[in-house]
């Protein structure tokens, strides 16, 4: 019986802290699918100056660690055009995947499907942070939008070329564009179907968010803030570096 090959494709930068566990869960979640799946997986790097490199290429899940000019979505579109997968898994590497993740992933896709999406949490399940994920994953379809994680999805390689792929041009530091072109516009040029995978659960790191809100400077790179530093901001600002 013939088995359909998966890229899982997961971009970098400067995540020497979190992307060996992320990393361990992808393997856990690969030796539990079903054996109908071959796996290869990717880490697209954008010249991270720790140890994320030595980390990834050390791991025995890893195939290739490649690198690439700054930029999310650059870094995804990189892992399409290096993907030898029928179906391309977007990972983030500060998050956590559990075994089921994969098997829960790909199970809906079938002829006239694009891509499928699962939820993401946050792993502070109390804070902030996971109450906009649930907002955003669950209100959203209510106003006729989905919003479709760049972090936990999966795409036919074939229909991202065929829908004309990411607008790069679109990278960059305006975090809004990048996450508006990922996550609600590009799925809708899609030919194919979307399924929302509710099983294929991953949790992110609360980071992202509260770096975009408080931080002024996402870990490792560009500056992603929306909310300028007043002195209550830069006092939480402050305890969060602490922590």
């Amino acid at each position: 019986m013939s088995s359909t090959l998966v890229t899982v494709a997961l971009p970098s930068l400067n995540e020497q802290q979190r992307i060996g566990d992320c990393l361990d869960s992808i393997a856990a979640s690969i030796d539990a699918a079903p054996p109908t799946y071959d796996f290869e997986v990717l880490v697209l790097d954008s010249y991270s100056d720790d140890d994320t490199v030595e980390i990834a290429q050390d791991h025995p899940v890893v195939d290739c660690v490649d690198f690439v000019e700054r930029g999310i979505l650059k870094a995804r579109h990189r892992g399409f055009e290096l993907a030898d997968g029928e179906v391309c898994v977007a990972v983030d590497a500060d998050s956590y995947y559990p075994p089921a993740f994969l098997t829960e992933l790909l199970a809906p896709f079938e002829p006239g499907v694009s891509l499928t999406y699962g939820p993401v949490e946050g792993e502070k399940q109390a804070n902030i942070d996971a109450s906009i994920r649930l907002a955003l994953q669950y209100g959203l379809p209510l106003v006729g939008l989905d919003w479709v994680s760049g972090s936990n999805r999966a795409i036919r390689t074939e229909d991202y070329f065929a829908a004309g792929g990411y607008r790069l041009a679109a990278d960059g530091n305006a975090l809004f564009r990048v996450m508006i072109e990922e996550q609600l516009l590009f799925p809708r040029r899609l030919d194919g179907r979307m399924v929302f995978a509710r099983e294929a659960v991953s949790a992110q790191s609360a980071r992202t968010l509260e770096q975009l809100f408080f931080l002024e400077e996402k870990e490792g790179g560009v500056n992603w803030n929306v909310i300028s530093p007043y002195e209550s901001v830069r006092r939480y600002r402050e305890r969060l570096r602490r922590d």
